[in-house]
Order: structure tokens, then sequence, then C-alpha cells
């Protein structure tokens, strides 16, 4: 199981580096220093992940003939991660220049930590193998004991550091990069993830040293590592899709909204259809057929075509009826012109069914009081609060009224 657990690590900072890279040969030559940090700290974590994993780790040791040597190869690696990581950051931050001089002090320091881990490895000269649980089997071995301190203060006060930097620069982010400051803020969660593993260890050996059995604590500890890396991933790389996600949610809205619509002109589509089902217009294209947008685009021109058809008039009749009902029923001014609009249509369908002319003075309001800021957005918003006054119980009364007022004239 934890050789799963590593080689999915491995794997998913390999999917980062993998995009980093593209992003890297792709970028300005201005921008390729703010690039190369983040891809070098991948490099450096892949086969740490690959050497934590013991099928791996042991099988390095053994080719080489000496044990233990996988440990002391993921510490290298982790403290390049740490120096890698900061000068990612100071470089998303700072000119190149500047970034650069800020940077120096931080790989001096790596390079010295690093050559004092190489020279504890080889004065400890650990020879038994103990890749699972190296901390708990050394933390009271000479030089080994000031190894695996050395490496893991470098390696939790580099990680705090990065937390630091990234909420830091997360909160001075300009409002127009909302994912970029998200990125830093979930690096910075992920990061601390990751140092809790530093930390554990850290209590163990010294626990230790002090008769505290915590060597179950340091075996476990680097799981936190496998557990930091999706956020560490996501974090990282959010800033280049996020906005994808942005784009995502308004198109399911817009999806959704046109859904809605296509549902609440079905009844008033349904009764025009028999003005001229000719005049239905058939999808050429897969879009057509199954893209909400497109078949409520559809839906709203087959509509207005069987109204021009249709000639919905003003019949005076039907409007004085929807003024008494309306009257009665307290509607707002919107509300009276939808029901008016639905009125006359359902009079002229009445009408024509029956073989007679429409009625009336004049063509129906096309806008009425609900302006648009363009035409499709107007006809659709006209339509549907039409189409659903068109079904009300109000609509049919009026129109009974007005045939009640015309049998009565006969």
């Amino acid at each position: 199981m934890a050789d799963v657990q590593y080689l999915l690590s491995a794997l998913g900072v390999l999917v980062l580096l993998v995009h980093k890279y593209r992003a890297l040969r792709e970028a300005p030559p201005d921008r390729r220093p703010a690039l190369l940090p983040i891809c070098l700290a991948c490099v450096t974590a892949v086969p740490a992940f690959l050497l934590l994993a013991p099928t791996v780790g042991v099988a390095v040791d053994r080719l080489t003939g000496v044990p233990n040597l996988s440990v002391l190869l993921v510490y290298g690696c982790g403290v390049a991660f740490v120096a890698a990581n900061q000068a990612m950051l100071l470089h998303w931050r700072h000119p190149p220049a500047r970034a650069w001089r800020a940077t120096r002090p931080v790989l001096a320091a790596s390079a010295l930590v690093l050559a004092a881990l190489v020279v504890l490895f080889a004065l400890g000269s650990p020879d038994e193998e103990h890749h699972g649980d190296f901390p708990a089997a050394f933390a009271e071995t000479p030089y080994l004991a000031e190894l695996l301190v050395l490496y893991h203060v470098t390696y939790l006060v580099g990680m705090l550091n990065v937390v630091r930097l990234c909420r830091r620069w997360a909160d001075e982010t300009p409002p127009d990069r909302p994912w970029l400051r998200r990125g830093l803020r979930l690096n910075a969660v992920g990061v601390l993830i990751g140092s809790t593993y530093a930390a554990i260890v850290l209590v163990a050996v010294v626990g230790t040293w002090f008769g505290a059995e915590l060597g179950a604590w340091s075996v476990a500890a680097p799981g936190a590592l496998t557990l930091a890396v999706p956020v560490v991933v996501v974090g990282a790389s959010i800033a280049a899709w996020g906005p994808r996600l942005t784009h995502a949610k308004e198109r399911t809205g817009r999806l959704r909204d046109a859904v809605r619509d296509h549902v609440r002109l079905r009844p008033l589509w349904r009764e025009l259809r028999a003005v001229d089902p000719a005049m239905r217009h058939a999808p050429v294209t897969l879009r057509e057929r199954f893209d909400p947008e497109h078949r409520l685009f559809w839906r709203v021109i087959e509509i207005n075509d069987w109204l021009h058809r249709l000639r919905v008039g003003r019949d005076p009749a039907v409007a004085d009826a929807v003024a008494r009902r309306a009257a009665q029923a307290g509607l707002a001014r919107d509300e009276v012109w939808a029901v008016a609009e639905a009125a006359q249509i359902k009079a002229a369908l009445r009408a024509r069914a029956r073989g007679a002319a429409a009625v009336g003075g004049g063509p129906s309001d096309p806008d009425g009081p609900l302006p648009a800021k363009h035409a499709f957005a107007g006809e659709r918003t006209r339509l549907v609060v039409v189409a659903e006054a068109f079904t009300g119980p109000l609509v049919a009364a009026a129109v009974s009224d007005a045939d009640r007022a015309a049998s009565t004239r006969r």
C-alpha cells in the first residue's frame, strides 16, 4: 500500500511537471525565470517520492551496495525541493534581477545543508537497512541523529517560510487575478500539510532522546506528504486552468436557463404549432438537436413565425375583458401586459379554429414594457412571460368573457 501511495504521488507531480514544462517552452523569455523554479521543484519531488516507495528505495540500496542510500537521496531531494519552492515564490513576486538576488542566499544555505547531510551520513555509516524506519532506527546514533535533526529542521523552516510567503502574497494579489490568489492559498495549505511530516519526525526523534517510544510516529509521518501532493498540484496549476471553471459555471448557468425557458415556452409553442406545422425547423446537426441554446433559439423563431402567420390583432372585447379581470386580481403593469398578449393570442387561435378572421385594429405590441439589450434576448423574455400567462386561469377567463360578450352582441 505504501508503494501505491508514493507512486501515485510521483505520478501527480509528474503530471504537474509536464504541464509546467509545456508552459515554460511556450512562455516568452521574460516569463521563463518564473516558471523554471517550479519545474525544478517537480524534478526534485518526483524522484523523492519514487525513492520513498519501499520497493524502489530498497532496490536502489541493494543495487548500489550502500544501505539506506535511498534515504540520503530522499533527504537531498527534499532540501532541493525546499530551495526550489522558495525560489519559485521569489520569482513570482519580484522582477528577475531582484528575485535572483534574494534566491542566492537560499541556494547557498541549501548547498551547505546538503554537504553537511552527506558528511554526517558518511560519518554515521548506517550498515543496516532501515529504509522504512530510518528515523526510528537511528534517532540515538551519533552523527545520524544530527543528520535527522538538521534535515527535518531545514525542511520544516523552509516550508513554513513558503507558507508565509504564499499567504502574504495572496493578500497582495490584484483583484483581477482571483485564481492566482486561490492558487497561492491552496499551495500554502498543501505545504502546511506536508510540513507536519517534518514536525512529527522531529518530535519523535527528540522524544526518543528523553525515553519516549515514538518510533511509530516517524514511520507514519511521510504519509502527510502524500496527502499534501494533490493540494499542492492543484494550487500550483489552478491559475492556468481555474478561469475555465468560471467559464464552465457561466456556460452551465446559460444552459440551465435555456432548458428552463425551453420548457416554459412549450405550452405556447404546442398551441401555435397547428398554425403551420411545416414551419418547424428540422435540426441538421447534432449541436442543433441537443444543444439547449440552439433548441431554444429555434423555438423562439418558430413561435414568432407562427404568430406572424396567425396575424394576432387587438380585439377590443378581449382587451376590455383582460382589463376587468386584471383590476379584480390587482395585477401589476407588466403582468397585465403579459395577460393581454396571451389573451389576444388565445382569442386569435380560437377564431382561426372557427374559421373566422382575427379581430382588431393593429398588430400586437412586440416589446411592451420589457426592453432588452438585443433582439433575441428581448424576444425570448417577451415570449417566456407571455407563455407563462397563456396557460393561466386569468387568460382563459378573459377570453371566455370576450366570447360571451360577442355572442350577446350577435
